[in-house]
């Protein structure tokens, strides 16, 4: 089941209690971007099980028969008497009645014309619509509701979307899709950990390497004096230096001082190498 199907599940799991306000304003949702044929309301679907699910949630809120209702393929036609009004704001004065108007009305348009991508591939939430018109009726409502969509134009269609994470889980809970928000944010935060553990190894790997590449002239210098065989020349100290040196390559100068009895400190480390150096060179 994709990700969409989930929050449509989840959006959908009402009875038959809801108040009779909130259940037309399911239906306006639910119709806004339907066709409208004399006293016939026809809507279009993806997957047929779409169409048949939301067939008989509209039968058990609206009708007790299901010859009200007709399902082809991919598309449901519902009879109904109810007054198509042609604005967003007709439906607000008219319909809604209580303050969870505005959910079931948000739920009937995102089971019709909403989709929302997987959050663990990508952030995506849209609502496709059939006219400019339409588009930016929803875009105005969503923008009243202290949502913050964005609109674009796709071939034939508009579409209304959400790409920051934030606002898909704002959208979300403002449809009732508490557990889906919840599934938005988890992935979220799954990711940042993912991303800081990354950052964190690769600033490892990096700083071991800049460590390698920063000792390598004091290995070879090192290197150079045993084939000269004059590391004995050097006092007992720089000996010792020159030999842990080799036997550590890649510590960084604090964690090689620690390799010293007693422990001495970075610049300790530091300043007996640049001995070590300034020897060598003198040698050659």
């Amino acid at each position: 089941m994709t990700f969409s199907n989930q929050v449509k599940d989840e959006i959908l799991n009402f009875d038959n209690k809801i108040k009779k306000c909130c259940a037309f304003s399911f239906l306006y949702g639910f119709m806004f971007a339907a066709s409208f044929v004399d006293n016939y309301i026809q809507q279009s679907f993806t997957f047929v099980k779409n169409a048949e699910n939301l067939g008989n949630i509209c039968n058990q809120l609206f009708w007790k028969s299901p010859e009200l209702f007709q399902i082809n393929n991919k598309r449901i036609v519902l009879k109904s008497d109810v007054i198509r009004y042609s604005t967003i704001a007709e439906i607000e004065n008219n319909v809604f009645k209580c303050p969870h108007c505005h959910e079931f009305y948000l739920k009937g348009l995102f089971s019709s014309r909403g989709m929302v991508c997987d959050p663990t591939k990508s952030y995506q939430l849209e609502l496709i619509l059939m006219s400019f018109e339409q588009a930016d009726e929803i875009k105005q409502y969503l923008l009243e509701l202290g949502l913050n969509p964005h609109m674009s134009k796709r071939g034939k269609q508009y579409v209304v979307y959400f790409k920051r994470n934030e606002d898909i889980e704002d959208f979300l809970i403002h449809i009732g899709a508490k557990n889906s928000a919840f599934i938005v944010m988890n992935s979220k935060i799954n990711k940042e950990i993912r991303n800081t553990a990354n950052r964190i190894t690769n600033c490892d790997s990096a700083n071991i390497n800049k460590s390698i590449v920063a000792s390598q002239k004091y290995v070879d210098a090192i290197k150079g004096i045993i084939e000269k065989n004059m590391l004995e020349c050097l006092p007992k100290h720089l000996q010792e230096t020159a030999k842990l040196r080799l036997e550590h390559i890649d510590l960084n100068f604090s964690d090689l001082g620690l390799q010293f009895t007693p422990a001495i400190s970075k610049s300790g480390v530091y300043h007996r190498l640049e001995k070590i150096l300034e020897f060598y060179k003198s040698l050659e």
